[in-house]
């Protein structure tokens, strides 16, 4: 992505490499993330988030609670119902009651989902190892510096009180 060469006048705040930067690492993830979830589609027909919830009950090594696997996901508890029925729909899982918490339940992962998980892992890291061959191992190194100082910067944002997005733009005439 490339701005306008009138952007810094347009946007006398803003930086226009920030921009390019930011916008283009945002289509980037997009594009990888959609790729994967393209892939785990075709291959599984279910979503990348069940696919996740999959991988995370296997890395595991017991069973965990709902709760757990939404913390290790990132997603809501609506979202984690759907996603454990789609783990249940597929075979790959199982909920039992919870042995000392009669309020919860504990998700198993099945034989079928551990051999599901023995194809989705490996295809995810051939994906990504192809996309890196773009890369030499000193670039992919710098990268994951740079990536790392981008996180930090995302964080620090992350942790503020937001801000109601606000700032000073000077219309130029094509757009009047």
């Amino acid at each position: 992505m490339r701005v306008d060469e009138d952007f810094g006048q347009e946007y006398p705040d803003a930086d226009g490499p920030s921009t390019e930067c930011y916008t283009t690492l945002c289509r980037t993830g997009d594009l990888l993330w959609g790729e994967l979830e393209r892939r785990i589609n075709a291959t599984f027909g279910v979503n990348q988030t069940v696919a996740l919830a999959l991988a995370v009950l296997d890395g595991a090594g017991e069973p965990l609670t709902p709760s757990q696997i939404g913390e290790r996901l990132l997603v809501a508890s609506a979202t984690m119902t759907a996603t454990l029925d789609a783990l249940e729909s597929q075979g790959w899982a199982r909920r039992t009651p919870h042995p000392e918490d009669r309020r919860s339940l504990l998700v198993e992962i099945t034989a079928e989902g551990r051999a599901a998980a023995d194809r989705l892992l490996p295809g995810i890291h051939d994906v990504e190892r192809r996309v890196m061959a773009a890369l030499s191992a000193a670039e992919r190194r710098h990268l994951l510096r740079l990536l790392g100082k981008v996180a930090a910067g995302a964080a620090a944002i992350a942790g503020e009180v937001p801000q109601p997005l606000d700032g000073r733009r000077v219309r130029p005439s094509r757009l009047r």
